[in-house]
């Protein structure tokens, strides 16, 4: 009768401490989840800054562009300037030239009528 107590109630702790650990692997798979859905959503918000970065670095090397075609325009503007400048004192001089040629030439007739 007393062996039949001892028995039941080792019986009785053998199943609450396979109840235990039941409760325990499920605790622990249930905490292995949840560090998983934790570094899986780093890993994305990882990735978003990644590809946030990216874009950044994109935007920036098409505005460096952007700024290089400009100058680009804006030496080309200043040579074509620069050309126009020179036509002119050509046309000044070529001008004066003719002038010159001109007043020569009077200065040739002059010179033979008398």
């Amino acid at each position: 009768r007393k062996l039949d107590q001892v028995q039941a109630a080792f019986k009785q702790a053998e199943a609450a401490a396979e109840e235990a650990k039941r409760a325990l692997h499920e605790a622990t798979s249930r905490e292995n989840e949840a560090k998983a859905r934790e570094a899986d959503a780093r890993a994305k918000e990882a990735d978003a800054k990644a590809r946030e970065a990216d874009a950044r670095a994109k935007e920036a090397d098409a505005i460096a562009r952007d700024n290089e075609a400009k100058a680009k325009e804006a030496e080309a503007i200043a040579r074509e300037n620069e050309a126009r400048s020179a036509q002119d004192e050509l046309q000044a001089a070529l001008t004066e030239l003719h002038a010159q040629e001109a007043a020569y030439k009077a200065k040739v007739d002059d010179l033979t009528r008398r």
